[in-house]
């Protein structure tokens, strides 16, 4: 049986490829020259798409049919599983070059489909009909590009326009395939609504973010306390004795002689000790809603305590007149000998070492203010004296060891002031801080306070001396020893 043939020309809108490739994908007889599976299977890998074969020729040729069918300019061909929403609106436009083209191709697949017209009627096929798909001239893209197909067997008009639809499928996929090539250009416009934080009423959103306390610098280290040392205060007069006249020998000449001997005396060595605190009342829903303000609250009053009680030690404090009255203490710059003024940090550090050695004391601790610590850093070798030749290492954080000896640089120092000792000659007592919650229940707080309790014991002068120094700001581009840098 034979299949009734139609007009050879295109039986849609107009002669353009759309149509002629729509009257190929409905045709319901066999055609003349039917594709078979190796010519598509030569297509798919052609069209070197991701996508499996099974996938790559699915039914999607059937909306691109529909597309021609409606006399409508193809646009483009995409596939979505699931819109984000229902308003969603996707428009992908060609320019007129680029839809020429796409009509240029479907010219092409249809070409190298369309029978050949003859005057001949075709004879009716009695077992089984050969038929070769001619070679075209026709130039296809490189993504399309074919090889005349293998002579093939057409078992039945069903099988034939089973593969005219995946021949189909294949340009529709070709021509997605080329557009997610970025071989087409594209627009993308969303018919959305602008929904940004200035149009909200309130600043829900964005969220600040929470970055709790931030740091600010602050010296709670002790380093002259650390090179003197701590020990424990048990009482508030810290109490004991010292020599005012040590006992003495001399030559003796022997044969019962008066031994030579000495009034030896002592007195007594006392210290009070000084009290340090503080005291607030904190609203009690810092606590009852776990900010953490309480503890940074504690963490703070305890840093204070370690500046104050190394500048009380260092300088002591002046009377207060209260109420109630606090009397005047001195500091361990009030009692060290006083060596004067010196030309440099260096000069004041050999004079600390020449009187303690003087007196019989050793030198375990310097302790300089910043801006003395800074000219010391600045010196040069030329300025140093021998012994310091590979003697010292420098920690810019605030100490250096020099010699054996520690140097720490203490803010809580006067500026200019140069500190040095024998730690035998210092005692420093201390206990504390001491913290000290209680809830006040009358007026819904917590009550906070910090206490500490400090002395401090020169035992002989002579194991103390202090220096001053005046330093010089530097001038723009100028080095610590006061030359101009080697820039100049």
């Amino acid at each position: 049986m034979t299949e009734p043939q139609g007009p050879t020309g295109p039986d849609h809108q107009g002669k353009d490829g759309p149509a002629r490739l729509l009257a190929v994908v409905d045709r319901s007889g066999p055609p003349h020259r039917p594709v078979g599976d190796g010519l598509l299977t030569r297509w798919y890998i052609a069209a070197a798409t991701s996508l499996p074969q099974s996938e790559w020729a699915d039914p999607a040729a059937r909306h691109l049919a529909a597309v021609f069918e409606s006399g409508a300019d193809l646009v483009a061909v995409a596939q979505t599983a699931v819109p984000a929403f229902a308003g969603a609106v996707l428009t992908a436009t060609l320019t007129d070059e680029e839809q020429a083209q796409v009509h240029d191709l479907a010219n092409q697949i249809v070409d190298a489909t369309e029978p050949a017209e003859t005057e001949e009627t075709p004879e009716e096929p009695t077992t089984e009909q050969e038929s070769t798909m001619p070679e075209t001239t026709a130039a296809a893209p490189a993504s399309l590009a074919l090889t005349p197909a293998p002579a093939v067997v057409v078992a039945s008009a069903e099988r034939t326009a089973r593969d005219r639809r995946l021949w189909a499928q294949a340009a529709s996929e070709a021509m997605r395939g080329a557009t997610d090539a970025a071989q087409v250009n594209h627009r993308l416009e969303a018919a959305l609504s602008d929904i940004t934080p200035g149009t909200s009423t309130t600043d829900t959103f964005p969220r600040p973010q929470w970055i709790s306390e931030m740091w600010q610098p602050a010296a709670v280290q002790r380093p002259l306390i650390d090179a003197i040392g701590v020990s424990p205060l048990t009482g508030m007069v810290v109490h004991g004795w010292k020599w005012q006249t040590l006992p003495q020998v001399a030559p003796y000449a022997g044969n019962k002689a008066d031994v030579p001997s000495n009034a030896a005396t002592i007195v007594p060595a006392d210290a009070d000790a000084q009290r340090i605190a503080g005291g607030w009342d904190l609203d009690r829903i810092y606590v009852d809603f776990n900010t953490g303000f309480l503890e940074a609250f504690q963490s703070a009053a305890i840093a204070d305590y370690q500046r104050k009680s190394q500048q009380y030690l260092i300088d002591g404090h002046g009377a207060i007149t209260g109420p109630p009255a606090i009397p005047a203490v001195p500091g361990l710059v009030d009692e060290a000998y006083d060596l004067g003024a010196q030309a440099s940090g260096m000069a004041a550090i050999q004079a600390i070492v020449g009187y303690l050695t003087g007196n019989g004391a050793n030198v375990s601790f310097i302790a300089m203010a910043s801006d003395v610590y800074s000219d010391f850093l600045g010196g040069t070798a030329s300025e140093a004296p021998w012994w310091l030749a590979g003697q010292g290492s420098v920690n810019l954080g605030g100490s250096a060891d020099v010699a054996g000896t520690r140097i720490v640089a203490d803010p809580a120092m006067a500026a200019g002031t140069v500190l040095g000792g024998d730690r035998a000659a210092v005692s420093f007592y201390e206990t504390g801080p001491v913290n000290v919650q209680a809830v006040n229940l009358p007026n819904g707080g917590i009550d906070y306070g910090l206490f500490g309790y400090y002395a401090h014991l020169v035992h002989d002068q002579r194991g103390l001396a202090k220096a001053s120094v005046t330093v010089t700001p530097l001038a723009s581009g100028e080095q610590q020893s006061g030359k101009k840098s080697s820039g100049s």
